[in-house]
């Protein structure tokens, strides 16, 4: 038993510093999204602005870890064994799924998961602990049965508000999102330098109000709660802290308790309750300091509102006189504070289970000594960890270290980023996903809708409308933004704010839902998704958001599993699941790898195709010539594989093959981007590009044929060939690869 609870426990702390590296892979393009998109600086400068809201936003998130303890399942009816196992649980499963969904590249809700894993496995816990001591069922699902003493082992009314939270933060950020964009391009144009001096400064203030009072609600109210108890609850709690204590304790309107740090707990007797309700106690935990400045703000919250607004406007006016772009610093801003919220209110998300671990331990480990050693992890209940545990400080600060490390080194980060910035993107891009046939039947409907509308609006407005909304043109570069400060900035405000007003009014808004849909409606409203992209972004919106509804039940299920595993087998169990998690990390580790190496070659494929005459002819003819000493190579493995029946040499021959279909593949996706963008001096070069490359596929396809015949035949063990064949085929072979060659040296010199 001691070596399972030990042993959990050590690798609970390895798993939480894995997880704040895989978390933040994925969450960090909530905060960096909108600035890398519109490369409103150098990727490292983004970076260091961000670090410094990861700082600060750890050291303010003490109070917020009580969700791992007590959020989603009461932990006063499991004990320290179980609730030992539920972290196990979550906390494996957690790093496989953000880990699964970083490599692939999908933003999703770290919060989402971290509450469905610890549902799924509190679930699987309460079961066998109900089974165990001969109970019903139902207890799983009440919710407050008074009459037998049970508030219930779940808090489904939290699942409930998360589910409607996700269903509501979609909606409402995309719609949201849409409409101030559209307004705001109206009023700024693409040509938005022009607008700066006065329009620009009068929008950049109204964000930085907006992002200031986000700060406050989202970066500062969250680090403090109050949580409301039972006179039972407390002589529970006072009894698990010392089981020994047998003089009585006398309920008055203010009671204090030694927690398990000897310090006071004070509890306030609930004011405003009828004579015949139960006495409700409340107990703070939290910066005292931050509640009483937060508490002065909401007091004069109209002259601080105007103050930050009068104060913003100045220093905009100033800053722009002076040459610099306001749009620019509503970017910093944004960083700051989404990277400072995040850091403070998502950070349980990553810590907040393994903390929950070493508070169990130290809770029993008090208890255990004031009893004598006598006390059993499997009988001994956590009531303690539904009250109020702070969250030491140096934990904090080697938290917010390890963020900023993941930030800076994750690898995974640019790929998870670069799903939201594509389907953002203003220009043309390779597509990261397919059409489906609801995208297309949305792009149908709105194109409908759109003549529609165009049949009613009169034709001088179009113009001035179409006007408004007409792009820059800009030079085909690899470094161009994909959207220009203004969407950044209205995709940061409009974040700022919906999930400040989600805070305010105590709705579970999640932090990448909004980020990810307000980048979506901005995108759409500014016509990013034109005619030629429209239905392959919609479906990649769909499949992000699909994939948020996996992401809770694979959590639930993936947890619940893990638990059933090690309940019935405790350390075996662990260790065969550590040794399941750690193959599963590696795999995906090389799989991303491959991947990035292959997003590699692509580009360099797409970069390589100029269809200017001199370069393209030398460059097409280079490759060429390369690619058929390359085809060459590989029939003649193929042959050589087919006379002696060696396996080995025909794979060796479809690697070949595979890199030259891929390559070719690529210039093929990217060749009509290319032609569209080419001057009309270019169009025969551009015929020869074409033609070169539909014989070089006409030449691999025909590879792949015989490859694929001589593989056949040696897998299904046809008959050895005759001798005749043999010699038939030696000829052909000298006299193939000595044409290619010949073909090669010809396209090398000329």
């Amino acid at each position: 038993m001691e070596y399972f609870i030990y042993i959990g426990l050590f690798i609970l702390m390895i798993l939480g510093i894995f997880d704040i590296f895989v978390g933040v892979g994925n969450d960090a393009v909530n905060f960096m999204n909108s600035a890398i998109g519109s490369k409103a600086a150098k990727f490292r400068t983004i970076l260091w602005i961000a670090t410094a809201g990861l700082i600060i936003g750890a050291l303010s998130s003490a109070g917020m870890m009580e969700i791992a303890r007590m959020g989603i399942f009461n932990p006063q009816y499991f004990s320290f064994e179980d609730v030992l196992v539920i972290f196990l649980a979550v906390m494996l499963t957690d790093i496989v799924l953000l880990d699964a969904f970083n490599t692939i590249g999908y933003p999703t809700s770290t919060t989402v998961s971290i509450v469905f894993e610890l549902l799924g496995a509190s679930i699987v816990v309460a079961g066998f602990t109900l089974l165990k001591d001969d109970l019903p069922m139902n207890y799983l699902f009440n919710i407050d049965n008074p009459s037998e003493n049970i508030t219930g082992y779940l808090n489904w009314s939290k699942t409930k508000t998360i589910i409607s939270g996700i269903l509501l933060s979609v909606v409402l950020a995309f719609s949201v999102g849409a409409i101030v964009m559209w307004l705001s391009r109206l009023l700024f144009s693409f040509q938005y330098q022009k607008k700066l001096k006065i329009t620009g400064v009068i929008w950049a203030s109204v964000a930085m109000l907006a992002m200031g009072y986000f700060l406050i609600y989202k970066g500062l109210k969250s680090t403090y709660s109050t949580v409301k108890v039972t006179q039972k609850e407390i002589l529970d709690y006072r009894k698990s802290i010392n089981p020994g204590a047998n003089e009585t304790l006398v309920f008055e309107d203010v009671i204090t308790i030694k927690n398990v740090s000897g310090e006071d707990l004070v509890f306030t007797l609930k004011q405003g309750l009828s004579p015949g309700d139960e006495k409700i106690y409340e107990v703070f935990f939290g910066s005292k300091e931050l509640k009483n400045i937060i508490d002065y703000i909401q007091n004069h919250l109209f002259i601080f509102l105007v103050s930050l607004l009068l104060l913003s406007f100045l220093f905009f006016f100033l800053y722009e006189r002076m040459g610099g772009n306001p749009l620019k610093i509503v970017v910093f801003a944004g960083i700051f504070s989404l990277a400072m919220a995040f850091a403070g209110n998502d950070l349980v998300n990553f810590i907040g289970v393994p903390i929950a671990g070493l508070q169990s331990l130290e809770l029993f480990q008090a208890a255990n000594s004031v009893s004598g050693g006598n006390l059993n992890p499997s009988e001994y209940m956590m009531v303690g960890l539904k009250f109020p545990l702070q969250t030491p400080y140096l934990l904090l600060l080697l938290s917010g270290f390890f963020m900023v490390l993941a930030l800076w080194f994750s690898k995974k980060i640019k790929t998870v980023s670069e799903t939201e910035v594509k389907l953002a993107s203003q220009d043309e891009t390779a597509e990261k996903f397919s059409s489906n046939i609801l995208s297309r039947g949305i792009v149908q409907l709105s194109l409908k809708l759109t003549n529609l509308m165009g049949n009613v609006l009169p034709q001088p407005l179009k113009a001035k409308l179409n006007a408004r909304f007409t792009p820059i043109v800009t030079p085909d570069d690899a470094d161009a933004p994909a959207f220009d400060l203004v969407r950044a900035s209205v995709n940061m405000a409009v974040a700022s704010m919906l999930i400040a007003l989600g805070t305010s009014l105590k709705l579970p808004l999640s932090t990448t839902y909004v980020t990810f849909m307000v980048a979506m409606g901005s995108s759409l409203a500014d016509r990013a998704w034109d005619r030629e992209s429209a239905t392959y972004r919609i479906a990649g919106v769909f499949s992000v958001i699909g994939g948020w509804f996996i992401t809770a039940f694979s959590a639930f299920f993936t947890a619940a599993v893990i638990a059933l595993v090690l309940i019935n087998f405790k350390l075996g169990g662990l260790i065969f699941i550590v040794g399941l998690v750690a193959s599963f990390i590696i795999y995906t580790h090389l799989l991303h790898k491959r991947q990035r190496i292959k997003k590699q070659q692509a580009e360099e494929v797409s970069g390589s195709i100029d269809l200017t005459t001199d370069k393209a002819l030398f460059k097409t003819a280079n490759k060429l010539a390369h690619s058929l000493l390359h085809i060459s190579d590989a029939y003649s493995l193929t042959l050589e594989g087919l006379l002696t029946e060696n396996k080995d040499k025909i794979k060796d021959a479809q690697k070949i093959y595979e890199s030259l279909k891929t390559y070719y593949s690529d210039i093929k996706n990217n060749l009509f981007k290319a032609i569209k963008k080419s001057k009309l001096t270019e169009k025969q070069t551009a015929q020869l590009y074409i033609l070169s490359n539909d014989m070089m596929q006409d030449i691999l396809q025909s590879l792949y044929l015989i490859i694929e015949s001589c593989d056949n035949h040696i897998k299904n063990s046809h008959k050895p060939l005759t001798d005749v064949q043999i010699n038939s085929l030696q000829q052909i072979e000298v006299q193939l690869v000595e044409y290619l060659h010949h073909i090669s040296e010809y396209l090398d010199q000329n």
